[in-house]
């Protein structure tokens, strides 16, 4: 029987809702692990792998999001993220063709330039990305 319930939420939808046994979130200092019973938490995210654990052995979900929070109770966890994608929805060749056109288009600018931009951002969700599927 599962003991939490868990959300992965982003800006543009609620990617998961489900039961779970077990829910691992990148957090800034290292994994964080999440079983029911937890105490109260709110903590930022790094980029990285959620990782959802049901009832049954391998009937587990992953999700590679960036940034964002984890809100724990003891029965709950949300993870709030910038972006969130689940792992078997990854295309590594489309990623890796975005990720060079990113590059290319941070190398034409200047420092000053690229940082008034999101690309630092994009680079970063692409590599999330890939580290997830690799």
């Amino acid at each position: 029987m599962a003991g939490l319930v868990c959300d992965i939420v982003t800006p543009q939808a609620r990617l998961f809702s489900g039961d779970a046994t077990m829910v691992t979130v990148p957090g800034v200092e290292g994994s964080m692990g999440f079983l029911q019973g937890h105490v109260p938490l709110v903590s930022p995210l790094a980029d990285g792998m959620v990782r959802i654990e049901g009832d049954t052995p391998g009937d587990a979900k992953s999700f590679v999001c960036q940034g964002g929070y984890v809100e724990v109770t003891g029965e709950k966890v949300i993870v709030l993220a910038n972006r969130a994608l689940r792992v078997e929805d990854i295309d590594a060749a489309s990623v890796r063709e975005q990720l060079g056109q990113y590059e290319q288009k941070r190398a034409a600018l200047s420092e000053e330039e690229a940082n008034k931009t999101t690309l630092a951002d994009d680079i970063a969700w692409c590599n999330a990305q890939l580290n997830a599927v690799s």
